[in-house]
């Protein structure tokens, strides 16, 4: 409510003076109203024209290639394996005579068998060489041979025992004596093959045989006889170590 400016009377609001003192009121202008906006309405945005149909597509499809009958070629025949050097059965491949030098000119005798896995050094026991001394003069004696026939079956007697060791098993081998041990094929390093002369004329020699192996070195002797170096050559192939100059196949070559 207004009030009047002189006396504080309460005063009508649309009074021109004041019923209290008399005075002349001063009527503010009303404030202006803002100006009444138009309702405004959601108007959809004009619809564009549907997009073309995709063209139309070509079918993918082909037709496969006519089948060719199925052409042969002659295979050629099938050759055999050819012969490996590395054995993995316990087969017995061949044996070697080695003797091992003692005191007073003895030796000892051992056989090398070599299978595929390892060489079995099997020793000849003196009860061994004399079975195998008298088997060899018995049967000399029942072919009726002389005192030298006699004498030269008995020095092959010593070979020809340790034949027998191509029919038996490598386990029987090892067990026969107690001197008995072997190296496995794959533990030797190395077998240095050496030259030596037994006489001063240099007409008779033997081998003296070094195999080195991851569990020591191992030295034998036996005869110059190319079939036995031939032999460790088609098993141990590099690892055997001939003497510088010498060759060795049917015949004995020396430089």
């Amino acid at each position: 409510m207004p009030y009047c400016e002189h006396c504080g009377s309460q005063l009508n609001p649309n009074a021109k003076f004041c019923t209290n003192c008399g005075a002349a009121q001063i009527i503010a202008p009303a404030p202006p109203q803002p100006a009444v906006q138009p309702p405004q309405y959601y108007a959809p945005p004009a619809s564009s024209p549907p997009p073309p149909p995709p063209p139309p597509m070509e079918p993918s499809y082909q037709s496969p290639p006519p089948i060719q009958p199925p052409t042969y070629q002659p295979q050629p025949p099938i050759q055999p394996p050819a012969a490996t050097l590395s054995y993995d059965s316990e087969r017995v491949i061949g044996v070697l005579l080695f003797r091992k030098p003692k005191s007073l000119g003895r030796w000892d005798t051992y056989t090398g068998v070599i299978t595929g896995q390892r060489i079995i050094f099997a020793q000849m026991t003196q009860q061994m060489m004399n079975d195998a001394v008298k088997q060899s003069r018995d049967q000399a004696k029942a072919e009726g041979k002389g005192f030298w026939g006699q004498w030269a079956d008995q020095l092959r007697a010593t070979f020809g025992y340790s034949q027998r060791y191509l029919s038996m098993q490598p386990d029987v081998i090892v067990a026969e004596t107690p001197g008995n041990f072997y190296l496995n094929n794959d533990s030797i390093v190395e077998i240095k093959v050496k030259l030596k002369s037994l006489d001063r004329e240099n007409t008779r020699n033997e081998f003296s045989v070094e195999f080195h192996s991851n569990a020591g070195k191992y030295e034998y002797h036996m005869d110059e006889n190319s079939d036995s170096t031939d032999l460790l050559k088609k098993v141990y192939g590099d690892r055997v170590k001939m003497p510088f100059g010498y060759f060795s196949k049917t015949i004995n070559i020396k430089l």
